[in-house]
């Protein structure tokens, strides 16, 4: 183990005990000097002034706690013990004075330097000042003790204005002390907050880098002129991503930014940073960045700054990469396409032979016409959503509006799914009135609702009822299907539309499905100008309503028709 008298010694201690040091010397060298000046002027008044025992006495003192000063180890004493040395400077400048009288009248005045040591020492102002009071009283009392003559009070009271002056100095200097003292600790605990304040946003910015740059998501933050004030690593992958090859620092209008073609570069103006920039707020907008095989789907999303004046201060963009997402929903529409296209071949021979069997059949009994003819109409149909499948993707799915009988397309409906009902349990009822007309395509309208009957059967329970329901409603028309099934969480009720979605709880059941029902659903009421709901509560059942827009002509003939035959 190491001597500790060879360790290396702290140099912030050592430094501040140099210091204490240099001031204690540098304060008793003042007295000394002007003390030495002092006694000089005097020889040059009275040559035999060293003569006095007093005065040497009272010099050689002086020169002793000099001496003192220097040599003492002040790292190992009481800083408190220092105050010694002003009060042996009272003693010696008594000494002086009392030694040489009229010959040196200003020897008193010498004692402000002591007053002065005291009161900027770190003592309470009332030792302080009574310690300055004391010594300087003793100044002036000393010489007259020392005479030996009688005295009265008169001689002792004399001579007090020195001892006043000097202890009214040393209240000022006491009071000055403590005010600077207090503005120091007031500036040591100001910057000690700041070092605080500042120690604790270099962490919060720390954490703030690190945070952002653990995220998968790429993190863009600029002033309100355009300026870049942060970007994450993931940001910088994404940005070197979109960079023309040999360009290691492009502006945003040379960044490879695509549509989502793929190919068609977009505009500078029409670029979602550029809109973001310009305070548009976006939500996962798609873009593609760079080219080939490289090529990544990026879902922008920006918010802007406000500041306390309320005005632009710049926005935050996000860039998500989906790009497994996207690529996973086009390898969907790819499958979905060409499993569409496979099953083209097999319908088509189903219908012939049933068309033909039909055709050819006419001494087959009336319940097994019946049979066919339900087949041929859901292989029709059947046909149809490959059809429609294909239009959807391709975009060019139609409807072709007419007068038609939805009392007898939502008849044909209940028809065609009792068999499929009974075998579950489920009661169909139809409550729609007959010879309800309504402008609509009817093969579509008849579709939509075969899919709404047909999702209310797989989720529905043994027991069960499924209401069919139609009425007109000022110029709309409005076709309800509700059962007592098994109901949709509300968390699911806003996606039920969407392309292959099935909601968690189906997903893990025995119930077969895609999720396109609905889509199709959807698509056919939408492109009737109408619009499709749904409320449910679980384990009560659901209720899905669609309601599609009538022209006044066709609606003012319904209600004739109705008069007519209400007459």
């Amino acid at each position: 183990m190491a001597d500790p008298a060879h360790l290396p010694k702290n140099p912030a201690r050592s430094g501040r005990h140099a210091g204490r040091r240099r001031k204690i010397v540098l304060s008793e060298s003042a007295l000394t000097v002007t003390l030495f000046l002092t006694v000089v002027l005097g020889l040059i008044q009275n040559p035999r002034l060293l003569e006095s025992g007093s005065i040497l006495a009272g010099l050689l003192l002086h020169l002793v706690v000099l001496t003192a000063c220097v040599a003492i180890p002040w790292s190992g004493v009481p800083i408190r013990t220092a105050l010694i040395i002003p009060l042996m400077d009272f003693v010696a400048l008594g000494f002086i004075r009392s030694g040489a009288g009229e010959s040196l009248s200003g020897v008193g005045l010498l004692a402000a330097f002591p007053v002065v040591w005291l009161a900027a020492s770190r003592v309470s102002t009332a030792v302080a000042v009574g310690a300055s009071f004391v010594g300087s009283v003793s100044l002036v009392w000393l010489p007259l003790l020392l005479t030996g003559d009688d005295l009265v009070l008169r001689d002792f009271l004399q001579p007090l204005l020195l001892p006043v002056m000097l202890t009214g100095l040393a209240v000022f200097v006491s009071a000055l002390t403590r005010d600077r003292r207090s503005q120091q600790e007031a500036l040591r605990a100001s910057q000690a907050a700041l070092r605080a304040s500042s120690e604790a946003g270099r962490k919060r910015e720390r954490l703030l880098g690190t945070v952002l740059d653990t995220v998968d998501v790429g993190v863009l933050a600029v002033d309100a002129n355009g300026h870049d004030i942060l970007m994450n690593a993931r940001q910088r992958a994404v940005h070197a991503a979109a960079s023309p090859p040999g360009n290691d620092d492009p502006n945003e209008s040379q960044l490879l930014v695509y549509g989502s073609d793929r190919e068609s570069l977009l505009p500078p103006e029409e670029r979602p940073v550029r809109r973001a920039v310009l305070g548009e707020d976006l939500t996962a907008e798609q873009i593609w960045l760079g080219e080939g095989r490289n090529q990544r789907s990026m879902s922008i999303s920006s918010r802007s700054m406000i500041d306390e004046d309320g005005a632009f201060a710049g926005t935050v963009i996000s860039f998500m990469d989906v790009t497994d997402l996207a690529l996973a929903l086009q390898a969907k529409d790819d499958f979905l396409s060409n499993v569409s296209h496979e099953f083209r071949t097999p319908l088509t021979s189903i219908l012939g032979y049933l068309e033909l069997t039909m055709e050819s059949g006419e001494s087959l009994p009336a319940a097994v016409q019946g049979y066919m003819e339900v087949a041929r109409r859901n292989a029709l149909r059947l046909e149809q959503l490959v059809e429609d499948l294909l239009a959807i993707n391709a975009g060019t799915f139609e409807v072709r509006r007419e007068q038609c009988d939805v009392g007898r397309i939502l008849s044909d409906a209940a028809s065609s799914v009792r068999v499929k009902a009974q075998r579950a349990g489920v009661e169909v009822v139809n409550s729609s009135p007959p010879g309800l007309i309504a402008v609509a395509d009817p093969g579509r309208l008849a579709q939509a609702v075969d899919n709404l009957i047909s999702n209310a059967v797989k989720y529905n329970r043994r027991g069960g009822t499924i209401t069919l329901q139609a009425v007109t409603d000022g110029d709309c028309l409005r076709v309800e299907v509700i059962d007592t099934g098994i109901g949709i969480d509300a968390a699911d009720l806003s996606q039920v539309f969407d392309r292959f979605f099935r909601s968690p709880s189906v997903r893990t059941s025995t119930v077969p499905g895609v999720g396109l029902g609905l889509l199709i659903t959807k698509t056919i009421v939408i492109e009737h100008g109408g619009t499709i709901s749904v409320t449910s509560e679980p384990g009560v059942g659901s209720t899905f309503t669609i309601r599609l827009p009538q022209d006044g002509e066709i609606a003012g003939e319904r209600r004739k028709s109705g008069e007519t035959a209400n007459a």
